[in-house]
């Protein structure tokens, strides 16, 4: 193994537009539990491009520091920051029984760690799992941060396993996002009723899953949608935010809309950790006053996390072909400074992916 390696950076929060490659000397595990991959794929994410302009840049320093001070390892710094958070590879070193060198694996990485966008990243074994052996590094590398986020949208903060098999009615808006794709597919395999909507470009895959498909653009866009109305879940991949609250008509008694678009991050990067926890904290207890005496309706946020059984049950629906990832184009790791110019400037229909 090379005592150098490539990787993609930022030295500042002044947008992708100033990421640089640079070489660094290769890492090494600090702690039990770690793991060492060689990158093969990896992908780009919304939070990517809002991490550069320094979105939740108050809580992810915080959370940086502390590691920093419970490690006593004064390497974790805030700059330079490599963005990423999906990755695909192969295991060069590991402190975890698990796995050994030369297994593959695929997972994603929290936010306040060193990203993915770099030939070699230390990542917690909890992170990760067995890739199957059926699936491409780049196909993989396009489905955990986005369908980790899926499953708390849907799962953890949807309850939608605790609906009867077949019962249960979702309304995915954005759903031609990394998010709102996979999102539709899982709320199908457990056996919801799915309306996905998107722009025209989505049609042909959204009616390939089997969700009902809605064209956001058509002017008879709202009347389709009360008609359709009297869904369980609502969720917000299309930055609703504050707004949540006024899909509530739209839902069953004791429905929920979940969104992902809270304002926790935004709050505590102009106000500060405490101001801006209670000022979220009050937003989200506003929008349920709202709803709750229409029918007990709820507002929720959904955020990321990392989760070792949800991830295993992704791959298992990946190996099975019930996950499609949706993949607009393919970089080489040498042009990912073009990847992060189209993902800046462009619309993307699809996941952009780097390959290694």
């Amino acid at each position: 193994m090379k005592r150098f390696y490539n990787r993609c950076i930022i030295k500042g929060y002044n947008g992708l537009d100033t990421a640089q490659i640079s070489e660094a000397k290769r890492p090494t595990l600090r702690c039990p539990g770690q793991v060492l991959v060689q990158v093969k794929g990896t992908s780009l994410n919304p939070l990517d491009k809002r991490m550069a302009e320094g979105y939740g840049q108050e809580v992810l320093t915080t959370l940086r520091k502390f590691e920093s001070d419970l490690l006593g390892d004064k390497s974790v710094t805030e700059f330079p920051l490599v963005l990423g958070r999906d990755f695909s590879g192969e295991v060069v070193d590991t402190t975890c029984n698990n796995y050994k060198i030369g297994d593959e694996v695929f997972g994603a990485s929290f936010p306040s760690a060193m990203g993915s966008h770099q030939e070699i990243v230390v990542v917690d074994s909890n992170s990760l799992v067995h890739k199957p052996t059926s699936v491409k590094h780049s196909e993989a590398s396009s489905i955990p941060y986005a369908g980790l986020t899926a499953w708390a949208a849907l799962v953890t903060t949807g309850g939608i396993l605790s609906s009867p098999k077949g019962s249960c009615r979702v309304l995915v808006l954005g759903a031609g996002g990394g998010v709102g794709n996979l999102a539709a597919q899982l709320a199908l395999h457990y056996q919801a009723q799915v309306v996905s909507v998107a722009g025209p470009e989505y049609e042909e895959h959204i009616k390939g899953t089997g969700a009902i498909y809605l064209n956001h653009k058509q002017d008879d866009y709202a009347r389709n949608l009360i008609e359709l109305s009297g869904f369980d879940i609502i969720l917000d991949c299309a930055g609703f935010g504050t707004k949540s609250a006024d899909l509530a008509p739209l839902l069953r008694t004791r429905g929920c809309v979940v969104t992902l678009d809270s304002p926790l991050l935004k709050f505590t990067d102009s106000q500060g950790l405490l101001a801006g926890g209670v000022n979220s904290l009050c937003e989200l207890l506003n929008s349920n006053l709202k709803t709750v005496g229409s029918g007990g309706q709820t507002v929720r946020w959904a955020y990321f996390s990392p989760n070792k059984q949800a991830l295993t049950r992704l791959s298992d629906l990946l190996a099975g072909g019930e996950l499609k990832p949706l993949i607009y184009k393919s970089y080489p790791f040498s042009d990912i400074l073009q990847a992060y110019e189209e993902f800046q400037n462009g619309k993307p229909k699809g996941k952009i992916v780097i390959n290694m």
